[in-house]
């Protein structure tokens, strides 16, 4: 099934100036001015033309996230089968439909003056609800950022074990992208409101790809006591000589490994969740999978 596949791009050394750019502790206030500039966007083009804009756009996203965390009620016996690229690929045109149908039905409603409320807001009231549509944007950014960068980190993480491949640029970048957002206190508000929050799951899984390697679980016990408390957890010993966890790695199937019953047990153990999703463990495996000194 691997000839559906869709690689990733690699996009190397392109992203420098960008990483200069969006680095340190100015990311909160281009955060901010991101949110100013939508803001005044959407007054002039017309506020509910960009609520109503940003629906479509939010339902749609949702859609592919749901689909990408659910392939096997909705795909079956052939979900074993899909590699995490094609995955990708079915989630976004899943997304890519529910944005023309919501769209459709918005239309709909409008053609009847169903939605002519909205228009009539005016004053305080406009001012308010045009804050909506860049919230809503940079909402699901944050979300889109932190599940591809989880993705990609798990990629990275299997080339690394396997001492073969080419590790993403792209993918290292994206990661970091998605951990510098999610320290400032918008990304704080957005990781509180995301559904699919997958960062306990996704660490975790790639804890369990880097597992067979003894030099790098030597590596991350070393960072601190919190570290081999978690490494020594019977949960995540029993997973590392799990047959379907290593059979989902074997064949790079990553998202199948996230969404094993099992990780996600696991990963939502309260006596787990707060270090995984912490991103004290994502730099951890960041300084090892990146060779980072």
């Amino acid at each position: 099934m691997e000839i559906f596949a869709l690689n990733l791009p690699d996009l190397g050394g392109t992203l420098e100036s960008v990483k200069r750019t969006m680095a340190g502790q100015g990311l909160s206030a281009w955060g901010m001015v991101a949110v100013a500039f939508l803001a005044g966007l959407a007054v002039a083009r017309g506020i509910v033309g960009q609520i109503l804009s940003m629906i479509s756009l939010s339902l749609s996203v949702l859609a592919a996230m749901y689909v990408f965390r659910h392939r096997t009620e909705l795909f079956g016996a052939y979900a074993p089968n899909m590699s995490t690229d094609t995955l990708l690929m079915v989630s976004g045109a899943a997304g890519l439909l529910t944005y023309f149908l919501v769209r459709g039905v918005v239309n709909f409603l409008a053609g009847f003056g169903l939605l002519s409320f909205l228009a009539s807001m005016t004053g305080w009231k406009a001012g308010i609800l045009s804050l909506l549509p860049s919230g809503v944007f940079v909402w699901l950014s944050a979300m889109v950022l932190r599940l591809v960068g989880s993705v990609y980190g798990l990629e990275n993480a299997n080339v690394e074990q396997l001492g073969n491949g080419v590790k993403s640029d792209l993918g290292a970048w994206i990661e970091q992208m998605a951990q510098k957002i999610d320290r400032t206190s918008i990304g704080k508000i957005t990781e509180q409101l995301d559904p699919y929050d997958v960062r306990a799951t996704a660490n975790l899984a790639r804890l369990l790809i880097l597992w067979p390697d003894g030099r790098v679980w030597q590596q991350l016990a070393a960072r601190g006591p919190e570290t081999v408390n978690v490494l020594n957890h019977p949960d995540i010993i029993a997973l590392g000589a799990d047959e379907k966890v290593r059979q989902a790695i074997g064949l790079k199937d990553f998202a199948g490994l996230m969404q094993l019953p099992q990780v996600e047990r696991a990963a939502a153990n309260p006596q787990l969740e707060p270090f995984l999703k912490g991103l004290a463990l994502e730099e951890a495996m960041d300084s090892i999978v990146y060779q980072k000194r």
